[in-house]
């Protein structure tokens, strides 16, 4: 390849990078930080022993923790440190479908290297500007670090195997200790190593990315069938990736059979239905918002479905490269997975489901991948271009309707209460919390951006619970401690004190029942985007008879 031309090559992978970045900037910090986000804000700040005896009393392995707390030290706890730590990986997951695509289709039986490159790139543009990998960079979450190493993981997987298969092809020329099988045999092992640590790190960060480990472990074992069969002397640098793999998850263990029981025991989030499937998928094509309860909306989903499943079945027929297998599995695996749980959970007598869209980011980059390579791969080059432009205008029409609706200026959310509050509060004052899911993202920012005069601190209201051990873990019990937690209003409070309750309508929560000698003065809404657009956040003042 000329100089010009591989100048030519990255300043399209440039452009689309910037673009990414840009795309990920805009209102990041917008949206105020929510209930999920100010537990990463503030788990961090615990020192490290106690962060992970915390981290175990929540529902989420540490890695995500581990990779932000040094984040922090290097650009600190504001709300754009802690979105920043998500756009960049969001961002690198750019790259990484790039460098993954491109592998694949430059070793692609009858695809030629421009193909490739340009596959690479179209897979690049649309997880640059899909609305579904964009939502998740404005949340201080694992899922873009989640995705990120997904792909890398994958890459450096598809590396190794391809490698080692060239060096054992080379061995039978019977010309061993050549000096590019030697140079063959390093490469293939440090690739190995590689996937062994970044499978590791996904098993670390979520859960469901367990599912995404077991699809890659479970296509490199097809892989050694495939080709070894028998010949069990091939299959060791594979097993001591899984033991790597292994190794890395076995000092959390215990805590994860730990949190698997909580969640056995009672989650939040609603039961899946036969509509949660086609609704991730739509999430995934179109990026806008759907009402799985509406019949027009239901239709619709059948008709994404049926396309989805055309264009895998074209991907399937037209592509060659036995790749193809691992992005199937690794689109499909998490699925697999949440119907698994539903399964458990049905034989212990239990109705729980984790089944949350956001959960599946880390799968519809691979699903992404497939879409681009089924664009790319049409015969026809016009067509391929112009249905490749008429998606691109859909999903910047998905994004600026996402904004649209929102409508940030008018739902200043958790900041405008607690900057209220900031302005208005005055020493000697009260501030009581009543829902726990607002409680910490109201400490972020009181503790960050607003300060309250000294002396006063924020308490929770319990309605009686005196102690965390009677908080479950869905309230946030990891980040509790007694002193936070208010059992009883009159206890706290005195004759002629100034009250300022903080409440919310989402999460189905209300105002909580105020005693008699509680006569209010001011009320004032603040309207939120999280847990749901619309969500208000209410700010009372009460005078103390």
């Amino acid at each position: 390849m000329t100089k010009e031309k591989q100048m030519k090559k990255y300043f399209w992978l440039v452009a689309i990078l910037v673009l990414g970045i840009l795309l990920r900037f805009y209102h990041n910090t917008d949206i105020s930080l929510w209930h999920d986000e100010a537990f990463s804000a503030l788990m961090i700040r615990y020192n490290w022993s106690e962060m992970f005896t915390r981290l175990a009393l929540d529902v989420h392995p540490p890695m995500y923790y581990i990779f932000l707390k040094v984040w922090h030290y290097a650009f600190g706890n504001s709300l754009l440190a802690l979105r920043g730590f998500s756009i960049l990986f969001g961002v690198l997951t750019i790259w990484a479908t790039w460098l993954l695509v491109k592998d694949v289709f430059t070793h692609s039986t009858g695809s030629g290297h421009a193909e490739s490159e340009k596959m690479a790139l179209w897979a690049a543009l649309l997880v640059a500007i899909n609305p579904f990998q964009l939502q998740y960079v404005t949340e201080a979450r694992m899922y873009t670090m989640g995705a990120f190493f997904s792909v890398l993981a994958a890459h450096f997987l598809i590396k190794a195997l391809r490698k080692q298969k060239q060096f054992f092809d080379d061995k039978k020329l019977n010309m061993p200790n050549l000096p590019q099988d030697i140079k063959l045999k390093k490469s293939y092992l440090w690739n190995y190593l590689w996937f062994a640590i970044c499978a590791g790190i996904i098993d670390m960060t979520h859960y469901y990315l367990l599912f995404t480990m077991s699809a890659l472990c479970l296509y490199a074992l097809i892989f050694h069938i495939y080709h070894y069969k028998s010949n069990l002397k091939r299959y060791w640098e594979l097993l001591l990736s899984y033991i790597v793999i292994v190794i890395f998850f076995l000092p959390w263990l215990k805590q994860f059979l730990f949190q698997y029981k909580q969640v056995q025991a009672g989650y939040w989030i609603p039961g899946m239905d036969i509509w949660s499937i086609p609704g991730t998928f739509w999430t995934f094509l179109l990026g806008i918002g759907h009402d799985n309860a509406n019949a027009f909306t239901q239709k619709m989903l059948i008709v994404v479905i049926l396309f989805c499943l055309f264009f895998f079945w074209q991907f399937f027929r037209k592509t060659q490269y036995f790749e193809k297998w691992l992005v199937l599995l690794a689109t499909l695996a998490p699925f697999g997975g949440a119907i698994l749980f539903i399964v458990l959970a049905r034989l212990k007598g239990s109705t729980s489901s984790v089944y949350e869209e956001r959960y599946f980011l880390f799968s519809s980059t691979f699903f992404i991948i497939t879409l681009a390579a089924w664009l790319s791969e049409i015969k026809s080059k016009w067509l391929a271009s112009c249905l490749m432009v008429v998606y691109i205008i859909f999903n910047f029409y998905a994004f600026n309707n996402y904004w649209t609706g929102l409508n940030i200026s008018a739902k200043p959310g958790m900041n405008g209460a607690a900057k209220f509050l900031g302005s208005n509060v005055a020493s000697g004052n009260h501030v009581f919390l009543g829902s726990q899911f607002e409680f910490f993202n109201y400490k972020y920012y009181a503790s960050t951006y607003y300060p309250l005069p000294s002396g006063i601190s924020p308490l929770l209201f319990t309605g009686g619970r005196t102690d965390v051990s009677q908080i479950s873990h869905v309230e946030g019990v990891a980040l509790l401690s007694n002193s936070d937690l208010l059992p009883d209003f009159v206890k706290a409070v005195h004759s002629g004190d100034t009250v300022w309750l903080l409440w919310t309508d989402g999460f189905s929560g209300k105002k909580p029942d105020m005693p008699l000698n509680f006569t209010q003065i001011d009320e004032r809404a603040f309207q939120d985007v999280r847990p749901y657009v619309g969500t208000n956040i209410f700010v009372t003042e009460y005078k103390v008879n």
